[in-house]
C-alpha cells in the first residue's frame, strides 16, 4: 500500500486493488457538417441584431429621442427668456449705458448664444438619431425595436 499527499488531500492507493477501467462504449459516428453547425432542436432564446437584444435597441433608440427631446425644451425655454427680456426690459435697464439697442447688451447676448448652443444640440441629436436608424435599418433591426 502507498499513500500519496497531493495538496492537503491524501490517497491511499493500493497495490491489490487496481483502479477499474471504466467500461468503454462505441463512439458515435457524427459527420462534419453535424459538428459545425446548431442542433436542429436548438432554440434561440434571446434574439439578438448586430449585437444588440430588443430592450438594448429599444433603449438606445429611446436614449435619442430623449436627447433631443430635452434640448428641444431647453431651446424653447432660452427663446422664451430671450423674448421676455426684448420685450419686458427697458434699455436702461438692459443696455450699457450710452446705447439704445437692448438687443446687443450683454444679458441678451448670452441668451442669444443659449440659443444658438440649443439648437446645435438638437441639431446634433437629431443627426445621432439618423445614423441609429441608419445602422438598424442595415442590422435589420425589426421597426417594433425601435419604437
Amino acid at each position: 500500500m502507498t499513500a500519496l499527499l497531493i495538496g492537503t488531500v491524501a490517497f491511499v492507493v493500493s497495490a491489490e486493488d487496481p483502479i477499474a477501467e471504466p467500461e468503454s462504449k462505441p463512439l458515435p459516428q457524427v459527420a462534419l457538417d453535424d459538428l459545425l453547425g446548431l442542433p436542429s432542436d436548438y432554440e434561440v432564446l434571446v434574439q439578438r441584431r448586430a449585437g444588440a437584444t430588443e430592450a438594448e435597441w429599444r433603449e438606445r433608440f429611446a436614449g435619442a429621442r430623449k436627447q433631443i427631446e430635452d434640448a428641444k425644451q431647453r431651446l424653447s425655454k432660452a427663446e422664451e427668456e430671450l423674448d421676455e427680456v426684448s420685450q419686458v426690459s427697458s434699455a436702461w435697464q438692459v443696455a450699457p449705458p450710452g446705447s439704445s439697442n437692448p438687443q446687443n447688451s450683454p444679458l441678451s447676448l448670452r441668451l442669444r448664444a443659449d440659443v444658438k448652443s440649443h439648437r446645435k444640440s438638437v441639431e446634433s441629436g437629431a443627426r445621432e438619431l439618423r445614423a441609429l436608424e441608419v445602422e438598424a435599418e442595415l442590422a435589420s433591426v425589426p421597426h417594433e425595436w425601435r419604437q
